[in-house]
């Protein structure tokens, strides 16, 4: 293990950071892209994530701006959250470096993770319910549909790289070969 080159503690946390980051920044940028552009290249993955968007898809344009801005509210204030959450990452790493290894340092690193993303997920939720609770009963509705209507295509998108990927009766596979 001493050939092989050691990873920083600054530079791992930067690393987790910069995804952290990219994720928030992700979010908040995608709420501001068009509808055909968002279903073209799919998004963030979740029902959370696919409801807020199915929102945002029914809604008049009008309201868009506003459920975009508790969103964003929302994440504003949960910025201690995700400070939570680097802190408990940083633990993580650091629990790593220990010689011996430490377990009980991981697992309560990952502990603390796990809670860190509850309550950034809970915080989401919350935005979410409230946003849902505005909806009309025809807009709810229509929710329901657009929400199923996006499940159906990725059900066929499944099936149609299932096919794709599948082995013939010789055992070859078919389709296009695996990305490097």
């Amino acid at each position: 293990m001493s050939d092989r080159k050691r990873l920083s503690r600054t530079s791992i946390a930067l690393i987790v950071s910069l995804v952290a980051n990219a994720l928030l920044i992700g979010f908040l940028i995608g709420g501001q892209l068009g509808e055909q552009e968002r279903e073209r290249r799919g998004g963030p993955r979740g029902t959370e994530h696919m409801i807020a968007r199915g929102i945002q898809s029914i809604v008049p344009e009008t309201e868009r701006g506003e459920i975009r801005s508790a969103f964003r509210d929302a994440f504003r204030s949960a910025r201690g959250q995700w400070r939570e959450k680097r802190m408990a990452q940083d633990r993580l790493v650091e629990a790593l470096r220990q010689t011996p290894f430490d377990r009980a340092a991981v697992d309560q690193a990952f502990v603390d993770m796990r809670a860190a993303d509850g309550s950034l997920n809970e915080t989401f939720q919350t935005t979410l319910t409230d946003q849902l609770a505005a909806l009309d009963d025809a807009q709810r509705l229509e929710l329901v549909e657009w929400l199923e209507e996006v499940e159906a295509r990725r059900e066929e998108r499944r099936d149609r790289s299932d096919r794709r990927g599948s082995r013939g009766e010789d055992g070859e596979r078919r389709g296009a070969p695996p990305p490097r």
